[in-house]
């Protein structure tokens, strides 16, 4: 038994480590590269495209693009930090967490998928796309509902 608890511990802190070695560097040339502007013209491009189709935010493209491209575990910092540091909504936070369930990691997803004989169009192209749609599905039922029902909640006239 102490056998188990001990590979657990050393094996769960060599995962720590790890995610820390990659997470803190690609934290680091984030930081650094935000403020450039082609990350700025990348984030305002990401925005218009799809931000836009998907009812985001330009604020809210920043962490949605880092989302997509290095997944949830990379992100998930970007995320929170951006969430605060730009006051975005909940109508923001929710659209974005629904487009990157679906969607987050699409470079490194693709790679694995795409080595093992997959398709790229189905592995990106349908992918990114269905995770839109669901999106905008998603957005409109909760924003009509909310319009419905929030109203009421607060003792309101619809």
């Amino acid at each position: 038994m102490a056998d188990l608890a001990r590979d657990f511990v050393d094996g769960a802190l060599s995962l720590l480590v790890t995610v820390f070695v990659i997470v803190v560097p690609i934290m680091v040339v984030l930081e650094v590269f935000e403020g450039t502007r082609p990350f700025r013209a990348l984030v305002r491009g990401f925005s218009r495209s799809a931000g836009r189709w998907l009812g985001l935010r330009e604020e809210a493209a920043a962490p949605t693009l880092v989302g997509l491209l290095f997944g949830l575990a990379y992100a998930g910092g970007v995320i929170v930090r951006d969430t605060r540091r730009h006051d975005l909504g909940r109508r923001q936070v929710f659209l974005m967490s629904v487009f990157l369930s679906m969607v987050h990691a699409i470079v490194e997803d693709s790679l694995i998928f795409i080595a093992l004989g997959a398709s790229v169009f189905w592995v990106v192209v349908y992918r990114t796309l269905w995770a839109g749609l669901v999106t905008l599905v998603l957005g409109a039922v909760v924003t009509a509902l909310v319009r419905r029902w929030g109203a009421r909640g607060r003792g309101e006239r619809p």
